[in-house]
């Protein structure tokens, strides 16, 4: 019985996450093939921003929290199990995003100290990989 919630669970998940993905994708993150099997993973793209600027910062944040949003998906507070497991997806995935984040944004200084450009530090093409936590 646990194993059908568990795969209707994902099924559905997968079902609205690619329904909330299409109309920002053209705006904010990009759905991509998964590395793994059954683990979702949003590309968020950053190629736009002013990273220099605290508003550009502060995009590339909340791009990020949307990503998390997207891959752990959402569950009803009343089935604990299923909750507390999004949650836990949600603190984990934000986790490595956070940190990919302030290592894009120390490279970016350090490039920048160097006089060199983000291009130069190797900067990954402007997209981080938000992926999750499972």
């Amino acid at each position: 019985m646990h194993r059908f919630h568990c795969t209707f669970a994902m099924a559905v998940t997968a079902a609205t996450m690619i329904a909330l993905a299409a109309p920002a994708a053209a705006e904010e993150v990009v759905v991509k093939h998964q590395i793994e099997k059954d683990v979702p993973r949003v590309e968020v793209r950053y190629g736009d921003l002013n990273l220099d600027s605290e508003a550009g910062r502060d995009r590339l944040t909340n791009r990020l929290d949307s990503a998390v949003r997207k891959v752990c998906g959402s569950a009803d507070f009343r089935d604990l199990p299923a909750f507390g497991g999004m949650m836990t997806c949600r603190d984990e995935s934000t986790e490595r995003a956070y940190a990919a984040r302030d290592e894009l944004f120390a490279r970016q200084m350090a490039a920048r100290e160097r006089g060199e450009s983000l291009a130069l530090a190797g900067n990954g093409g402007g997209t981080l990989a938000v992926l999750a936590q499972r």
